[in-house]
């Protein structure tokens, strides 16, 4: 059966995340309910990997399966129709019948937006941080992030997932006037990874935790150590990386 990926942006604000559950507003659902409406029979996506409420996304990435041939063109018009107005499918492809969005995954990217002065345009996807920072600091933590490590000092207490071993890739913050942005890729994340990296980070910033004690967390990890998480409104998903092209084979 034909298999379609489809690349989705949206504003996490209004909604408890990307996958379906019950009695709340999803991101997958609203998804599924727009092609269901388009198509004569109903669909099941399945996403790369879930986001938390109120988090955003400007490359969500899914599949799904659907009989016959479909015209990527006609069908990114008729969503536009039907999905509310801060869920937008931007790209629609065949890809092989084996393509599989959550496991040929091999890389996440993530940015976390830090406004520097109040930014109406910005706020609902940004933190703000008014108190002074220690940019310097800020570089070295996001440096020792970089590579394969244990996050369970980034990660909640009551996580059950034995395994919070994750390569990173990429790790730095940079900076366009009062705007400071946060950039990580890795192989996979756990769960509040990169809230809770960034909490930790600003703590650091403002001078209330020691750089030695960030270290001491990515060195000797324990989820004793609880980082501090930063809020859900700052934090989007940017990319999804294949190894291997998804053009229709």
């Amino acid at each position: 059966m034909p298999r379609y990926k489809i690349s989705i942006e949206f504003n996490g604000t209004r909604y408890s995340g990307w996958q379906k559950q019950p009695n709340s507003n999803t991101v997958e659902e609203e998804i599924e309910s727009a092609l269901s409406q388009i198509l004569p029979h109903p669909i099941d996506v399945i996403g790369q990997g879930r986001t938390d409420s109120g988090v955003h996304a400007e490359e969500q990435v899914a599949h799904f399966d659907f009989p016959d041939t479909l015209d990527p063109g006609k069908m990114l018009y008729a969503l536009v129709g039907v999905l509310p107005h801060d869920i937008a499918v931007w790209d629609i492809r065949q890809v092989s019948d084996d393509f599989h969005a959550r496991f040929d995954a091999t890389s996440r990217c993530y940015r976390y937006q830090i406004i520097r002065r109040p930014a109406p345009l910005l706020r609902s996807v940004s933190e703000m941080v008014l108190d002074d920072l220690d940019l310097d600091a800020l570089h070295y933590c996001a440096q020792k992030v970089e590579g394969t490590h244990n996050f369970d000092s980034f990660t909640k207490p009551d996580n059950e997932n034995p395994d919070s071993v994750c390569e990173v890739r990429h790790s730095s913050f940079t900076e366009d006037d009062y705007l400071l942005c946060y950039h990580i890729e890795a192989n996979r994340f756990v769960r509040h990874l990169v809230r809770r990296l960034v909490g930790t980070m600003i703590e650091v910033g403002k001078g209330k935790r020691t750089l030695e004690n960030f270290v001491d967390m990515i060195e000797k990890p324990s989820k004793q150590k609880n980082g501090h998480g930063a809020a859900a409104q700052g934090l989007i998903l940017e990319k999804v990386k294949f190894e291997k092209s998804q053009n229709n084979s």
